[in-house]
């Protein structure tokens, strides 16, 4: 099975005009003119991770039910939503999340071009 953080940037840098950085020491993913839509945080040797990206209200409400989801840290109040990933549910569940996250942050014309 491919390694957790290599399907997560995987994922991220399939979207249109989506790359990575790394300000803080560890990747996180924008698209456009610098608009972040994920941060990849503590790979450790199984590939766990976290992953921290925006979430509608609606969704982040939802989202936070789950016990593997808390608010971010510093961005929390902003809609960013932290998930724990340590199984392939988690994982599943985040990278639709990651999704979302990117239709959120995008330009409208990027994002017809990736969900068009």
């Amino acid at each position: 099975m491919k390694c957790t953080s290599d399907r997560i940037r995987a994922l991220a840098l399939s979207f249109p005009s989506s790359y990575e950085d790394s300000p803080w020491g560890f990747p996180v993913f924008k698209v456009g003119d610098n608009k972040l839509f994920a941060m990849m945080t503590h790979p450790d040797s199984k590939c766990e991770c976290e992953l921290t990206i925006k979430l509608t209200a609606e969704e982040r409400e939802i989202a936070l039910m789950h016990p593997f989801v808390r608010p971010a840290s510093y961005v929390g109040r902003y809609g960013w939503v932290t998930v724990s990933i340590d199984d392939e549910e988690s994982l599943q569940i985040a990278l639709d999340w990651m999704r979302e996250s990117y239709w959120l942050k995008a330009p409208a014309a990027l994002r017809d071009k990736a969900f068009g």
